[in-house]
């Protein structure tokens, strides 16, 4: 039995680092989804990926990668039609970051439906995706036909409206784009930015009703260092973050929702409490604390001991 299963974009992070000679990229392994799964997988849940690389050094290096992390690579489609991602991470002083994609006709948006490993949703427990699926076609309808025989299926679904305003070709664009999985989703992590976006909102209280209306039952909105905003059946409030040495937050809140997924899977998602909610929350933040204070999303990974060891040291 697979805990969590994880549909979407596998890619290299070209992230800077400054060097005697300059400023220099380092390859790193990303992509959103995958940076969840890792998260999960360190946590003690049982992952699997579907998805497409190239069939070339980067593609390879990212199979072995998710191979090292314990994640399952029956779904991942090697291709030698089509190169690897790549993405091109720009950071501010303060480590915020933007980036810059050479994407087009690359891997992960020419995911067909014929590429999609059915077995593998069958087996698993709940499906994770994201919105950069909706950016292009094929992976597009691939990743909602997929969605949507989960949701048939009866597995939970958790939802990333990603959003990455190079990716799309408007404002207007990505909001339709991003509202597909919203139908699909049981649960969704979105920063606060997102949640204006999708909402029209900019109270993150009033962005998780509209959310939770929607028939969402669980909704986390990032707040960065302020950390977590949070409705739920069982409860509501904000779970405070937690102090880091920033030095990149790719794959802040793909951490955070990695760890925070794989705890619900383990203690029961039909009888979450708002008291085991709080601490799962807590848990998620503190694994995100750890992941922006190294560089890239996978590489900064830390282990289920490191993240308990933030929280008893805080």
């Amino acid at each position: 039995m697979i805990d969590i299963l994880a549909i979407g974009e596998l890619l290299i992070d070209f992230t800077p680092v400054k060097t005697k000679e300059g400023l220099c990229f380092k390859p790193n392994p990303g992509g959103a989804p995958c940076n969840m799964l890792a998260m999960a997988q360190s946590m003690g849940a049982k992952t699997a990926f579907i998805g497409k690389v190239g069939h070339d050094q980067f593609g390879i290096t990212l199979k072995e990668t998710l191979m090292k992390s314990k994640i399952n690579v029956e779904g991942l489609i090697l291709s030698d039609e089509v190169p690897t991602t790549l993405a091109f991470v720009h950071l501010t002083d303060a480590g915020d970051r933007s980036f810059s994609f050479y994407r087009k006709g690359c891997a992960d948006v020419m995911l067909e439906e014929s590429d999609i490993n059915y077995k593998l949703i069958d087996e698993a427990q709940l499906i994770h995706f994201g919105s950069l699926s909706f950016t292009d076609e094929p992976s597009k309808s691939s990743v909602e036909k997929a969605i949507a025989y989960a949701k048939k299926k009866g597995k939970l679904i958790s939802y990333d409206p990603n959003y990455r305003p190079a990716l799309w070709h408007s404002e207007t664009e990505a909001l339709t784009g991003m509202k597909i999985g919203l139908k699909y989703a049981d649960m969704i992590k979105v920063s606060d930015e997102e949640a204006e976006l999708l909402t029209g909102e900019k109270n993150p209280k009033k962005a998780a009703r509209i959310l939770f209306d929607m028939g969402i039952s669980l909704i986390t909105i990032t707040l960065g260092e302020a950390g977590v905003y949070y409705l739920h059946e069982s409860g509501s409030g904000t779970i405070k973050g937690f102090k880091s040495q920033v030095i990149d937050t790719t794959g802040a809140g793909d951490s955070f929702f990695g760890a925070v997924i794989a705890q619900i899977m383990q203690s029961g998602y039909d009888t979450l409490t708002h008291e085991k909610l709080q601490e799962i929350l807590t848990i998620g933040n503190a694994a995100a604390s750890i992941v922006i204070e190294g560089l890239g999303g996978i590489p900064s990974i830390p282990s289920k001991e490191k993240v308990l060891e933030r929280i008893i040291k805080s």
